[in-house]
């Protein structure tokens, strides 16, 4: 009997102004090679370009979503799972409709998809391979940190108004942009604003350095870049903040910054500069009232048992006091409940029900199973990625060869920066490899310590922290109310565990005060 081939599709995508068609290319290459490894027929692509992370902006997704109703295919194979959505209540949605029409998701860089027991494995596997991360990171640079004391390009765009000179890497003049910077600061220091120095440089014909217009955002970093007086400075600025979040605003200690003088020719002068940096210090915006949103723990989990709409989160406020609730989206007529009351009530139902010192400890065999079966895949995916790392490295070697010549470096640079990315992601997925190599078996203590930690943020952590641990263990949460009384009834079911299949559900039966009125 002839096995059947298991057919793929691939979903190569896009998604901001520094990634182009080539990144599609590039997203392919190792979707092709992957599949060719797991012995999947590819027979199809589904690419797109989304400029924003709403699936408007995504036709072929839709139509992909579309078509595994149909039988065509058995996998959607991604590059990277934010491929597949930039948020993980989009993923768990639409992998819900692919598993229902008997498809699976597969990744080419993440070998884990964003089950309860996948999280928490690479959470486990995060904390191993911290020694090794840091060990690559600053083994890498090493070298930056050299070229950034020659005063060497380490990367990334140069800044507007220079050049990289291919023969010796460093930054030159470009006279045309440079002329663009020289009018930035001498407007700023005759009291104009931003708007009106972009509508100025507009109608003489500059442009960005992605060929569009200049608006206000235009100038974000230019009056306090050293460079422009002749200082090199590299790694200024801490890169993410502690909760890992981008952060391109805080500065470094002083002793930790690579400041050159010298190395960098200067487009102003110094007295301009300093002139400038002190009229931007006095325009800092004054802070507006802001009332922050409520954090409303069951978004995108809760519906109406009468219709099946889903319930949003509202808030009114009444004689000074403000009231928080959740009301059905199709205005059914089933009666808004407080915020508080079914939150707490769904806390309560799952700290009960799947954190048990039972569930807990049927978790940790759950996760224990996977890291066998991502175990018993680690050649193979060290092939294909370290096959796609050689790749990359020579692709940037060859941008990096074709910058002689080369008056508009812009697009060059989008390619190199783009690379470095890939190659980014692939050398951390590389970390955790090696770290899988060395462990046969994953610590018990370890997995149940995270697994905690889940159920202390559940019980004691911030509003965030609790949606968080709430959008990974919960799949939905159907509300409905007892004729005539003032009780509600929720349905609970958690997400689809690895290997277990999907767990009963749990329901909890609370009195309750209704249409969001304390």
């Amino acid at each position: 009997m002839v096995k059947k081939k298991i057919r793929a599709v691939a979903y190569p995508r896009y998604s901001s102004d520094n990634q182009r068609e080539e990144s599609i290319d590039a997203q392919m290459r190792a979707i092709e090679e992957y599949c060719k490894q797991k012995g999947y027929e590819l027979v199809g692509v589904y690419p797109d370009e989304a400029r924003s992370a709403t699936t408007d902006d995504r036709p072929n997704f839709q139509r992909m979503i579309q078509d595994s109703a149909k039988g065509l295919f058995d996998v959607v194979v991604v590059h990277k799972l934010d491929r597949f959505a930039r948020n993980r209540y989009d993923s768990a949605y639409y992998k819900r409709i692919l598993k229902r029409n008997g498809v699976r998701l597969e990744s080419v860089l993440e070998r884990l998809d964003d089950s309860p027991e996948s999280v928490i494995l690479e959470s486990v596997l995060e904390g191993l391979a911290e020694y090794y991360s840091k060990n690559l990171a600053r083994e890498s640079r090493k070298g930056l940190k050299e070229n950034a004391l020659k005063g060497m390009t380490t990367g990334g765009r140069p800044p507007y108004g220079y050049r990289v000179n291919p023969e010796t890497k460093r930054l030159e003049i470009d006279e045309r942009a440079a002329e663009a910077v020289r009018i930035f600061f001498t407007r700023i220091a005759e009291g104009k604003n931003k708007s009106e120095i972009a509508a100025e440089l507009n109608e003489r014909g500059f442009r960005t350095q992605r060929g569009r217009p200049f608006t206000i955002n235009s100038f974000d970093g230019w009056h306090c870049n050293k460079k422009y007086i002749g200082i090199y400075t590299w790694d200024v600025r801490s890169s993410k903040r502690e909760d890992g979040t981008r952060n391109n605003h805080d500065f470094k200690p002083r002793e930790e910054q690579v400041v050159v003088e010298g190395v960098v020719p200067p487009i102003i002068d110094r007295e301009l500069f300093e002139r400038v940096n002190q009229i931007m210090a006095t325009r800092k915006f004054k802070p507006s009232y802001y009332k922050g949103d409520a954090t409303y723990l069951l978004s995108d989990k809760l519906y109406c048992g009468q219709c099946g709409a889903r319930c949003n989160g509202n808030s009114y406020t009444n004689k000074g006091s403000q009231y928080q609730y959740y009301t059905c989206s199709a205005k059914c007529g089933l009666p808004s409940i407080r915020k508080s009351d079914i939150e707490n009530a769904i806390i309560k139902l799952l700290v009960d029900t799947y954190f048990t010192d039972e569930s807990i400890q049927m978790m940790v065999k759950n996760i224990q199973a996977l890291y066998a079966e991502q175990r018993a895949q680690l050649k193979q995916d060290e092939e294909v990625l370290r096959r796609e790392l050689s790749e990359i490295n020579q692709d940037i070697q060859a941008w990096m060869n074709s910058l002689r010549g080369i008056k508009d470096q812009e697009l060059v640079w989008s390619y190199i920066n783009e690379a470095k990315d890939r190659k980014d992601e692939i050398e951390k997925a590389l970390v955790r490899l090696e770290v899988m190599k060395k462990r046969d078996h994953l610590d018990d203590a370890a997995i149940e310590a995270v697994i905690r930690e889940k159920k202390y943020q559940l019980l004691h952590g911030d509003d965030v922290a609790k949606k968080a641990v709430i959008q990974e263990f919960v799949d939905s949460v159907i509300l409905t109310f007892d004729d005539g009384t003032d009780e509600f009834d929720c349905n609970l079911r958690v997400r689809v565990m690895h290997g277990g299949g999907e767990p009963p559900p749990a329901r909890a039966r609370e009195a309750v005060s209704c249409d969001g009125k304390a």
